[in-house]
This record gives structure tokens, sequence and C-alpha cells, in this order.
């Protein structure tokens, strides 16, 4: 299961560096198209302690199974657009995760924040073409990040605590207690409408890998990983920074010459250059050169 995260991953990032190449021209400038996005979800656990009944695929939207355990989680995003089809997200969330199985009449509920990072895809652009006036963008993402979590399994009958995980021994005596730090591989797919040039409203459904078997407290060898999966809707903000924070030069002055054939022949037949440092320099050289050759004519004559 885990190496078929970090394929999908690798084809991610592979399709990112072969368009981010082909369409470096597009790229935005530093300072440019930035969005920070807070959302609200809703949470559902894939793993050992589980009845599977508020899956997608298993009961529909109208089903009232379809939101037993889902439990809601904060979200806020902060994305840089590097060009027209990539950029790249950071993603912090607070919530929590809670499962049922009636044959064992036991539930667990974990606190769960996770930071990760994330690279972004505009599927909209690559297949429908750029149009800077569209209002809305189908998107991608696929990262890596880390979780940490605490665990409470209780019997359902009787509401006894049977189990715990994520209280590992305590930073220093009478201190908090560590809680479960893991590394976590999110991935989705979602989509945004633009409202105006400064806002725009999103929703979004993804998957977060977890590298442990112990989110909810129980243990079977036989897997490897669990998952929390999350459908979320928010509100982003657009906004571009201030010129300080700009890295590099942003507008480079330009040096009279062009590799466009068209333009070259152009300023060739029109003789439309612009007085550059090098252009100057030019002029002073034909000039001297000239006048050494009407001067050896001179001295040649008889």
């Amino acid at each position: 299961m885990l190496s078929g995260f970090f394929r999908i991953f690798l084809v991610f990032m592979v399709l990112f560096g072969s368009l981010n190449s082909l369409n470096s021209q597009r790229r935005y400038f530093f300072t440019e198209q930035w969005n920070l996005g807070l959302g609200i979800g809703a949470t559902s656990f894939y793993g050992d302690l589980t009845d599977k009944t508020n899956r997608l695929f298993v009961n529909s939207p109208f089903s009232k199974y379809f939101y037993q355990d889902r439990q809601p989680m904060a979200v806020m995003t902060l994305e840089k657009k590097i060009n027209i089809y990539f950029g790249v997200r950071g993603y912090l969330s607070y919530g929590r995760v809670k499962s049922t199985q009636e044959n064992t009449k036991q539930y667990f509920v974990a606190n769960l924040f996770e930071y990760s990072l994330s690279g972004t895809i505009d599927f909209t652009n690559i297949f429908f073409g750029h149009d800077r006036y569209r209002k809305w963008t189908l998107y991608g993402h696929a990262g890596i990040g880390l979780t940490e979590s605490r665990t409470w399994k209780y019997n359902m009958l009787t509401g006894k605590l049977v189990g715990t995980n994520g209280f590992g021994s305590p930073k220093r005596e009478g201190g908090k207690y560590i809680p479960m730090t893991e590394t976590v591989f999110p991935f989705g797919i979602g989509g945004r409408f633009q409202l105006n040039k400064y806002f725009s409203v999103w929703a979004e459904m993804a998957l977060h890998p977890i590298k442990t078997d112990k989110l909810d407290a129980t243990v079977d060898k036989k897997v490897g990983m669990e998952a929390y999966g999350i459908m979320m809707i928010g509100v982003a903000y657009n906004f571009a920074l201030p010129d300080h924070f700009q890295i590099g030069n942003r507008y480079p002055s330009y040096t009279g010459r062009s590799s466009d054939p068209a333009l070259k022949s152009y300023n060739k037949k029109r003789r439309v250059v612009m007085q550059t440092k090098g252009y100057k320099k030019g002029v002073k050289s034909r000039k001297k050169f000239k006048t050494t050759k009407r001067k050896r004519l001179k001295v040649r004559r008889p």
C-alpha cells in the first residue's frame, strides 16, 4: 500500500517537472498569485476499527449511515502559483476522527493535527487551455507531511476506556505526554469558483494515508497504514505581496536585442535600435574602423 502512494506521488512530480520546464516563460513573479484559504470539513476513517458505513461508495449522502461517525475538522491553506499549471500549497488542519465497529462493540475517537506541503496541478488549464477570465477551476494536489494524534478507544456497552494511543513518555516529569507523530501522504481533488478579484469559494475531497496502524488504537500486523478521508468547503482570499518582497529583478533592463527573427529583420530594415550601451559602443567601433580605413587609402594613393 505504501509503495502505491509513493508511485502516485512520483508520477505527480514527474508531470510537474515536465510541464513546468515546457512553460517556464509563463511563470508568475514571487509576489504574485497567492491565496489564503479557510475551510471546514467532515472526516471518515479507513482502517481496522470500522464498519465502513460512511464511505462515499457504500452509502449515498441521502442515507443516514453516510453521516455516521463523521467528525469536524478545521483547515487552513496557503498556496502560491508557480505558473499557469502548477503551484505549491501549505496545509494545516486540526480536528477529530471517529469510527465504530459493531461486531466488537467498540469505538474510538482521535484528536489529530496535521501540517503538510503539497504540489498543486490545474487540470482546467491543462485540458481546456489557459483563460485568465475563467471563473471555475478543477485542481488536484499531492504531498507529504506529519500528523500528531492521540486516541481513546471505548467499549460501546459500558463506556469504559479499553485502549489508548499517543500517550508516550512525558517530555519531562510532570509535563505533557508526547503525541504519536507519523508521516502522512495527502492527495485529493477539488474545485474552485472565483467570486471576484479577491475572493473564491472551493470544495475538496482528499485522502490522508498515515504511516501507522495505531490511529485506532487497534493493531493488525497485516495492515501497515491507516488513513482518514475528508470532504470540505471553504473560502479563499487572493492577494499579492508588496514589491519589496520580490526575489530578483522583476523588471530587468532591456538590452535592445531580440531572438525573434521577424523583429531582427524589422530592426535591421528600419534601423529601430534602442540607444543602449552596447549599441553606442558598436557605433564608436564602426566610426573608428571607417576613419582608419580612409587614412590607409590616402597613404596608398600615388
